[in-house]
């Protein structure tokens, strides 16, 4: 790759390594922005749950039914807002993507500075984009390219930093760095620093801390240039990446004619691809290995049956979901169970409610390993699923499978605070220290 499209001449693996204090800063669940205002360390899904149980559909948004703040500058425009709860509810609203609509995401600043994206298309328009990208993303390639060429490199070399301690806090060392540099090298930035890239692209997308609009824009200027110079060299010269693949693949039009991503899709396309593939693998890994350790039983089965770890993944994002509601917008009146939803109304999917419907999974707050097979929305339903939904899930099973082979006897670190379930947007782990022996 040319050296302008690497940024900064820093070896990956010695930033996915270093002792770098931008670790602590970037990925802490109580300061991410989207936890605005809610309790540190409060693990809300009781209160979500009791939302549920007093109806299956709310008027009002889970933060304004939790009597919290909305975050600043989540939605620019004002809207009636209703909370579907029940699973049933949950599950029309995913399902019925014409009737709940994902292109009231457009409304988000955020996401709009992130571009045009598959998030907030809806009907043919989404099923075109989407497929251009879909292929990179299916099982069997995911079990063979992404695995193969970047997941279990990076997680030997992050459990190869951690031979020879007595513990450590994992969601720092482990949690935070295998999904950013896996996400990262897959697009096409091997040579650089990840970290600081992930780093630019926050701040330019969603503002960070005390960032000056100079600084902001700075920011966006180096994103810019450095998925520029990238997308240019892939198209003079194709790789082995996820860029070459989208650029390699037709986008058909509903029309019929056919042509390839532009360079603003393309961008728009990884900076998704960092963000979501980044965060919630990030927030969802700590998640699995708190249950894990905090249910020994469980720990000990997936030690002897490896093939349980993809189950174990399974239950925690049915149990505890990393992001447990997801806006739409109803594009008609609407009865949802026996309530009516008006048209123009913001509309909450509450999955982290929904997954946790007694009238569908026994036990609903337990977390079981051999509870009956059935459907949940961890990583959403429908058109709308998460597209790298398969590279997520490798990431957590290769980085547990790791841990179990080199340290079979892996506890929770008595000897610190017992760490939390926490936030509410955006959940996960306040830490997952652990002592190795």
């Amino acid at each position: 790759m040319a050296q302008a499209a690497t940024g900064a001449n820093i070896a990956a693996t010695d930033t996915m390594t270093s002792d770098d204090p931008r670790y602590k800063r970037m990925f802490d669940v109580n300061t991410t922005h989207a936890n605005a205002g809610v309790e540190q360390d409060r693990d809300y899904s009781d209160d979500l749950d009791g939302l549920r149980e007093r109806a299956p559909v709310l008027k009002g948004s889970p933060r304004e039914l939790l009597g919290l703040p909305e975050v600043h500058g989540a939605h620019e425009v004002e809207r009636e807002n209703w909370t579907l709860l029940s699973y049933a509810a949950c599950e029309r609203g995913f399902r019925e993507n014409l009737t709940f609509s994902s292109a009231v995401l457009k409304e988000s600043a955020g996401i709009r500075k992130i571009g045009p994206t598959i998030l907030e298309m809806t009907g043919k328009q989404h099923k075109s984009y989407r497929a251009v990208a879909q292929p990179l993303f299916l099982r069997p390639r995911v079990l063979d390219w992404w695995k193969r060429r970047w997941i279990d490199d990076a997680v030997d070399a992050l459990l190869d930093r951690l031979e020879g301690r007595e513990g450590a806090d994992l969601n720092i060392e482990l949690c935070a760095r295998l999904p950013m540099y896996v996400v990262t090298r897959a697009i096409g930035l091997e040579g650089m620093d990840a970290l600081g890239f992930r780093d630019h692209l926050t701040r330019s997308t969603f503002g960070a801390g005390e960032a000056t609009p100079e600084e902001v824009a700075q920011s966006r200027e180096e994103v810019d240039r450095i998925l520029g110079d990238l997308i240019a060299a892939r198209r003079a010269k194709p790789g082995d990446d996820v860029i070459t693949g989208v650029l390699a693949n037709d986008l058909r039009l509903p029309d019929g004619t056919t042509r390839k991503y532009t360079d603003a899709e393309v961008f728009s396309f990884c900076k998704l691809l960092i963000f979501a593939g980044g965060g919630t693998t990030w927030r969802q890994l700590g998640i699995t290995i708190d249950l894990l350790l905090t249910h020994p039983e469980a720990w000990a089965e997936c030690k002897a049956h490896r093939a349980m770890i993809e189950v174990a993944v399974d239950e925690g994002l049915r149990l505890r979901p990393t992001d447990p509601y997801f806006p739409r917008l109803a594009t008609c009146d609407v009865e949802v169970e026996g309530i009516i939803v008006p048209e123009g109304a913001r509309v909450h999917i509450c999955l982290g409610a929904g997954n946790r419907d007694p009238r569908v999974f026994d036990r609903p707050t337990e977390f079981d390993l051999h509870r009956p097979k059935q459907h949940h929305m961890g990583l959403g339903l429908g058109p709308h699923r998460c597209l790298g939904m398969d590279v997520a899930k490798q990431e957590i099973v290769c980085a547990i499978n790791g841990l179990m082979n080199r340290w079979p006897d892996l506890r929770l670190d008595p000897n610190q605070p017992r760490p939390r379930f926490a936030g509410l947007d955006h959940r996960g782990m306040s830490a997952v220290p652990v002592r190795f022996g």
